[in-house]
């Protein structure tokens, strides 16, 4: 057994952009957040750090109803938001920072949307050493579908729950290591 395994680590949940502006077209926009706002109540119940993830570019303008952090989920005045420029949460924020000082070692992810800020983000927890778990069911992008563009020119009708599903597969199929990675539904996650 390695020394990372024997040693207790401490869990925070990453709770990403779930707000007005990119989760008004989401799939299963109800059952995510329902099973978000669970998981941050048990976080807190478990005394585990909550850090919310604000995107504050493009149309989430600080301030506008595009930028709100969806209420069922909205954080109390002095909780925890970090606001980010960039699709990765890490990248140009104190969110390293703030997860070294809490001495987290291990990383629950929810949010939105899937294709983009939770795909980008949890990579890079993994990349930086996080042991790192997906909620399975606690993501989620615009139902869609859209064209993507192939190289050839075609294009390919994605929706979410492909982009979903996809996701899913393919941070269960990454390992990193001396990291752990696993992709779990909401009702498994438990906290210490």
């Amino acid at each position: 057994m390695s020394d990372s395994a024997q040693t207790p680590r401490t869990t925070a949940l990453i709770v990403v952009d779930v707000q007005h502006g990119n989760t008004a077209e989401a799939w299963d926009r109800e059952g995510v957040i329902t099973r978000v706002a669970d998981l941050i109540g048990r976080a807190k119940a478990s005394g585990a750090p909550v850090i919310w993830i604000q995107h504050e570019s493009g149309p989430f303008v600080p301030g506008s109803d595009p930028w709100q952090i969806v209420e069922a989920v909205r954080p109390d005045p002095e909780e925890t938001v970090i606001g980010k420029q960039h699709l990765d949460a890490f990248a140009g924020t104190t969110l390293r920072a703030e997860l070294d000082r809490l001495g987290v070692r291990s990383l629950v992810i929810c949010g939105a949307a899937t294709d983009a800020c939770i795909r980008t983000t949890t990579m890079r927890a993994l990349v930086e050493g996080f042991d790192t778990t997906l909620v399975s069911d606690g993501h989620t992008t615009d139902e869609g579908p859209w064209e993507l563009p192939l190289p050839t020119g075609e294009t390919v009708p994605v929706g979410a729950r492909e982009m979903v599903a996809y996701t899913n597969f393919f941070i269960e199929d990454t390992t990193y290591p001396g990291v752990r990675t696993a992709v779990l539904p909401a009702a498994e996650i438990t906290f210490s």
